[in-house]
């Protein structure tokens, strides 16, 4: 039923109930791997357009 990745519409309605959740779980995978770099690429980009204060200044918030 899954083909190359891929999975018709109409395959839907064939597959079993173990098929369906191996899909579920294939794109739940697929779909966290996504959110995640793209959090990673976004916090990155809010790092350099609004860095900390202590960067910005030299200072260390230690001292």
């Amino acid at each position: 039923m899954i083909r190359g990745g891929r999975v018709m519409v109409a395959d839907w309605e064939s597959m079993s109930i173990s098929e369906l959740f191996e899909l579920h779980q294939q794109m739940q995978s697929v779909l966290r791997d996504k959110l995640i770099a793209k959090k990673e690429l976004l916090e990155d980009r809010l790092l350099r357009l609004n860095p900390p204060s202590d960067i910005v200044l030299g200072k260390d918030r230690r001292s």
